[in-house]
């Protein structure tokens, strides 16, 4: 039987958890559950991206219900609030923007190079992303389900596309 190492110890030990490039941006687009704005965190610390946006006019979210789930990455990854008018003064020109949604055209997640500088986009949990902001993305991605359901909860897609986005750009 396999013995149980804590996961800080078993990482360190290990080359790969070295960060030697810029990683991708999150941005989360009037996420309505404080529970997937503290996964997404928790996501973004386990990723070490660069920082997170929470796109949200009013948001009333009550901090201790984000700090709950994000547990220490709520401290650990910079992030913030910002409007719909100010977003993208937050993401670096040299960034490619790409939606993580099922919209006309949408590529598939393992035929798409996902470059180094990304900032990716995840919708509201019941109505996506808004048709203003796929606009402003180069391109659209989606992940191949082959189940019956075919939505995602956006924390969960997240980790699909950056486990993706990790293999090309430190082992692809």
């Amino acid at each position: 039987m396999a013995e149980y190492i804590k996961s800080r110890t078993f990482f360190e030990s290990k080359n790969t958890s070295t960060k030697n490039q810029e990683h991708p941006i999150i941005v989360c687009w009037k996420l309505n559950t404080p529970n997937n704005l503290g996964n997404v965190l928790r996501l973004a610390d386990n990723m070490a991206c660069e920082k997170v946006l929470f796109v949200d006019e009013n948001p009333s979210f009550r901090e201790r219900n984000i700090k709950k789930t994000a547990q220490t990455s709520y401290k650990a990854v910079e992030w913030h609030f910002c409007s719909t008018e100010n977003w993208k003064q937050h993401i670096p020109e040299d960034y490619n923007l790409i939606a993580i949604e099922t919209a006309t055209p949408s590529s598939d997640l393992y035929e798409t190079k996902l470059p180094n500088k990304t900032a990716f986009f995840v919708g509201n949990e019941k109505v996506g992303l808004d048709d203003s902001v796929l606009k402003e993305c180069e391109k659209s991605i989606y992940i191949p389900m082959k189940g019956h359901n075919k939505s995602m909860n956006v924390s969960h897609a997240l980790t699909i596309v950056l486990g993706e986005w990790l293999r090309q750009n430190y082992y692809g």
